[in-house]
């Protein structure tokens, strides 16, 4: 069964745009895939807005702007409490007062509202910061990434990454065990949004590819799939 769209989501921006600029921040601390079912089913081209029928929308603020406020103000209760000024008599109020300058920084960096529109009317993407071209490219160049890592028992985690040419890396879904389930998200997220999807493996017949650069023909990291094909079709068969 697909997915319906609300009219409302295809038809413009609603009245809580600002409240969607912090959507990125509220990614779940557990059961990551299940929060993002969630947001699929309200919003079939998440994290993105349908503007107009092939070009969509992203308004968001990094969430390094509410680690930088924290830390700041961690650092800044540090100083002026007088907690760790010495330590084994030894100055050590230059610790949280760096922390502050770290902190100072992150907010700044961060306050500027970033935009990236994805027009497949021009076959192009377009990335500002506070209205100001950062870079646009061919659509081959934005693609939905599905990243590994491990921790120190060997244990893997998977994340899906919105990833491209000169843009800050986006995660949509944070660390989670199920690579079944986080494949089949962003497989859905990719073909909605009409980008490519890459598995982590380099080389791999589960990379989806919509978008070649110009006058290419072929690329060694794309493995042929041989009788196996990907039958899932909703997100409602999440089974988590």
């Amino acid at each position: 069964m697909a997915l319906r769209v609300p009219k409302e989501q295809t038809s413009g921006f609603p009245a809580s745009t600002v409240a969607k600029r912090f959507q990125l921040w509220a990614l779940g601390l557990f059961s990551t895939e299940r929060h993002l079912a969630k947001r699929l089913k309200n919003n079939s081209f998440y994290p993105f807005k349908q503007q107009q029928p092939d070009v969509f929308v992203l308004e968001y603020y990094l969430d390094t702007l509410w680690k930088g406020t924290l830390l700041f103000i961690v650092c800044l209760l540090l100083i002026c409490c007088g907690i760790l000024r010495q330590v084994e008599k030894q100055e050590t109020w230059c610790f949280p007062a760096y922390g502050m300058a770290v902190g100072l920084w992150l907010m700044v960096s961060s306050i500027p509202r970033r935009r990236l529109v994805l027009n497949h009317t021009r076959g192009m993407y377009h990335f500002s910061i506070r209205g100001r071209t950062v870079c646009q490219g061919p659509m081959h160049l934005v693609y939905v990434r599905l990243a590994l890592s491990s921790d120190a028992y060997g244990r893997c985690f998977f994340q899906l990454v919105l990833c491209g040419h000169k843009l800050e890396p986006l995660v949509l879904v944070q660390l989670s065990e199920r690579y079944e389930q986080m494949e089949f998200l962003g497989r859905h997220i990719a073909r909605k949004l009409n980008i490519n999807y890459f598995d982590y493996l380099a080389s791999s017949y589960r990379h989806v590819i919509r978008h070649w650069p110009l006058g290419a023909t072929f690329s060694p990291g794309i493995v042929q799939r041989k009788t196996q094909i990907y039958t899932k079709s909703s997100v409602t068969d999440l089974d988590v």
